[in-house]
């Protein structure tokens, strides 16, 4: 091999482990805005810990807990975005930092949904193996929030779009299970 095919084939190497890092990191805001356990468990390696703040230890544990969380705690729907993704490569190590906005409908004491809205960076450590980019090591950084008083109405609606004219989503129900089929069916693969 010259040296062209050996430095092409480096690129290549990087730029396929970083799409894999990426997918990772989209794929956990699937799983938990959608609440599929499996998918969050797909993106973590067996034995890595997570550190959010209100939880500290296994990322199985947090993958298995979250969704019950979200529902005893009141939490409605979730949309977390990523953003301004920074990846370190170390051979089979990837150091990484993920800007987080998440939004969250929550349900107060007396019954009354609001929305909170909170920014910060998900500090990763990636590890690959059999040739598998998965996330070994997570802590949650927290930045900003902000709570509002009140949410949205869907029934009164936004510009023209209300329940009765629209797909609206919610936690617990999938208006694309065939995504969740392919993901599911490729897990062994990322």
């Amino acid at each position: 091999m010259n040296m062209i095919d050996g430095e092409l084939r480096s690129r290549i190497e990087v730029l396929e482990a970083e799409s894999a890092i990426r997918n990772c990191l989209h794929l956990y805001c699937r799983g938990i805005d959608r609440r599929v356990p499996e998918i969050v468990h797909q993106v973590f390696w067996d034995d890595a810990t997570v550190e959010y703040g209100m939880f500290a230890g296994t990322a199985s544990e947090f993958a298995e807990s979250i969704s019950g969380w979200f529902e005893a705690g009141g939490v409605g729907n979730t949309a977390h975005l990523i953003g301004n993704v920074t990846i370190a490569l170390d051979g089979a190590i990837a150091y990484t930092e993920a800007y987080l906005h998440a939004h969250h409908r929550l349900t107060n004491a007396d019954g009354v949904h609001y929305d909170s809205v909170f920014g910060g960076r998900y500090h990763d450590r990636f590890e690959c193996r059999d040739g598998r980019w998965r996330i070994a090591f997570r802590r949650l950084v927290f930045d900003w929030f902000r709570d509002y008083p009140d949410t949205g109405d869907w029934d009164i609606g936004s510009m023209g779009v209300n329940r009765a004219n629209a797909t609206i989503g919610a936690p617990g129900t999938d208006n694309w299970p065939e995504l969740n089929s392919a993901l599911l069916g490729r897990a062994n693969k990322l």
